[in-house]
């Protein structure tokens, strides 16, 4: 058991160790921050969202109470009407008048009927039937009511107090709800027969209209299910039986359910028991989408996923800030470490380092670093002292006096045998070893580095004659400029050798200088036969194809060694095409 623990415990350790410091405590601190936000916000969104469901089904419920309110008073004001029919003793008279004729009495009542509603808004039509079963109705005819059945009639003289009938139509299809009541001289009490009011549907559908608009819609229903207001007109009359799926609750409350795959919030608000005097026994149903009720909840649950991840986020960027400041000695120093060899040492740290285990790392540092960069500048000054030396010792191999003298001597033997090629030739040779090997001076003038390849081409030239020729482009201010002697030289032996030799036909090699940006240019290029450059000047210079007098790596190295690393040699070539050699040297920091 012990040997697991100390296993898993050796595997998280490896685990964290693939990451670097910084790494490691952004993920611990993120991780702890994280998962106290996670916490919280599961939290809030537990005991959040049930608050706001409640506050919501609340809502909901204050809405169809204050439907109801309206519809209630609606139901007033229809009883008002029919009491104002009861209360008016000229339509009694008109009725009972035999002196009118049928159509007489119908307009007498036609007016009688209109000043007693006072407004059309809410009433459709108004039906009397009198015991003698006669009819007089508000309307025109010609407007085509249906006329209300028998059994209403027959139930509104049997009750005594109002009665609601079944949905009525015009011809518009324009719905109507029948309000019923026994007809009586109020005065009197004699039965006059059966008032009948036409309720317009879309007034009662205007009372609830906005009301949940955008989240579902409301309906009027009466006890026995029958619809008498609705959003879609073509269900008004109809009545909703146990398997339809918004058939509403018997009493007052909420019902959650499902239809087509969307769920629904089913509430119900039954008006006032005082309207049942009236007749009236109805309910409001509420049918509200359950996505668009509940949006706010998912609207604040979405601002919380973005605040979450904003705060993710913030967290994250001051973990990184964090752990930064924390391991940025750490990084500093990995730094140095590794541009150690590089760049060469780094100045040392202030005055007032931290008193740190790092700190004292760091110190340990600069000294090692200091010492190690002092054996390395021994070092390099024990080479350069070897490599002049060498130079040295091969320029002092050859006697500079007995060598003009014997070249002297050879030339004019040629002259007195009249042999000029001999003496042109000799004469070549003896000016490029007097000016390589005059005095020992590591510097000349351009002038002299081109009359040194000149003398060196006039020896090639009897060599191969009629390959090549050379043409030359100094310009005259940069002549006398100094510059590191046989530099040229080796470039130019180089294209003869191995671009021009190969080559059929006459060849053309071209020499070049200018300046260009503190910048001086030397530049060999010759059109032979070139080769493919798969291999940099280090590895040309192993293969004896392109070794030649110093060698070109030894061109380079030298040129680096006394310009500078931003001066250099560099070699182009085109297979077919020929070489390039150009030469970069720095004037601003090496101009002798």
């Amino acid at each position: 058991m012990q040997k697991t623990e100390s296993s898993r415990s050796a595997f998280l350790t490896s685990l964290l160790r693939m990451f670097k410091v910084r790494g490691r405590i952004v993920f611990i601190v993120v991780a702890g921050l994280s998962l106290h936000l996670v916490l919280m916000l599961s939290v809030f969104n537990i005991y959040g969202s049930n608050y706001l469901k409640n506050r919501l089904y609340d809502h909901a419920g204050n809405l169809q109470k204050e439907i109801g309110t309206s519809i209630e008073l609606t139901v007033d004001d229809i009883q008002m009407v029919g009491l104002r029919f009861l209360l008016n003793s000229s339509i009694y008279r008109a009725i009972s008048d035999d002196s009118l004729s049928e159509n007489a009495k119908q307009t007498e009542l036609q007016r009688l009927i209109a000043d007693t509603i006072s407004s059309a808004e809410m009433i459709g039509d108004v039906v009397i039937i009198t015991d003698q079963n006669k009819r007089y109705r508000f309307r025109e005819d010609s407007l085509i009511f249906e006329d209300p059945d028998d059994l209403l009639i027959s139930r509104v003289k049997k009750s005594q107090i109002p009665v609601t009938g079944h949905m009525k139509r015009d011809e518009n299809g324009d719905a109507y709800v029948v309000f019923g009541q026994q007809y009586r001289n109020f005065n009197t009490g004699q039965n006059i027969g059966v008032l009948l009011l036409y309720v317009k549907e879309s007034y009662l559908f205007k009372l609830y209209e906005a009301s949940f608009h955008g989240l579902g819609y409301s309906y009027i229903a009466t006890d026995a299910n029958e619809i008498i207001s609705h959003p879609d007109k073509a269900l008004l009359g109809n009545v909703l039986s146990e398997h339809d799926a918004f058939q509403p609750l018997q009493s007052e409350g909420y019902m959650d359910m499902t239809y087509r795959d969307e769920k629904y919030v089913l509430s119900v608000h039954p008006l006032d028991a005082r309207l049942k005097g009236f007749g009236v026994n109805w309910r409001i149903v509420s049918v509200i989408s359950y996505p668009k009720l509940f949006e706010a909840i998912s609207q604040g649950n979405t601002n919380a996923l973005i605040f979450t991840a904003a705060t993710f986020i913030g967290l994250l960027a001051l973990s990184f800030y964090i752990a930064g400041r924390i391991t940025r000695p750490i990084a500093k120093l990995t730094s140095k470490i590794r541009s150690f060899g590089r760049d060469g040492l780094e100045p040392p740290p202030d005055a007032n380092p931290a008193r740190d285990e790092i700190s004292e790392l760091e110190q340990s540092y600069y000294s090692m670093i200091e010492r190690i960069n002092h054996l390395i500048e021994e070092n390099s000054e024990e080479k350069e002292k070897q490599r002049v030396m060498e130079l040295t010792a091969l320029q002092s191999q050859i006697n500079p006096h007995f060598l003009y003298n014997t070249l002297d001597a050879i030339k004019w033997t040629a002259r007195l045998k009249k042999q000029p090629e001999i003496e042109q030739m000799i004469s070549a040779l003896s000016t490029f070893f007097r000016i390589s090997l005059h005095k020992g001076d590591k510097h000349i003038p351009i002038a002299d580095e081109i009359k040194l390849v000149q003398s060196f081409v006039t020896v090639e030239q009897f060599r191969f004659p009629d390959k090549f020729e050379v043409t030359y482009d100094i310009p005259e201010h940069l002549r006398n400029l100094r510059i590191l002697k046989l530099i040229l030289q080796p470039l130019v032996e180089n294209a003869i050798k191995h671009g021009l030799s190969e080559k059929e036909g006459k060849g053309l090699i071209e020499v070049s200088c200018w300046e260009e940006d503190h910048y001086l240019y030397l530049q060999v290029k010759d059109d032979g036969v070139g080769f493919a450059q798969k291999e940099d000047l280090h590895t040309i210079n192993k293969n004896p194809f392109f070794q030649s007098g110093y060698g070109l790596r030894n061109v380079d190295e030298r040129i680096k060694l006394e310009y500078g690393q931003d001066s250099s040699l560099r070699i182009s070539s085109v297979p077919g095409e020929g070489t390039t050699a150009l030469i970069t040297i720095n004037l601003t920091r090496y101009l002798l």
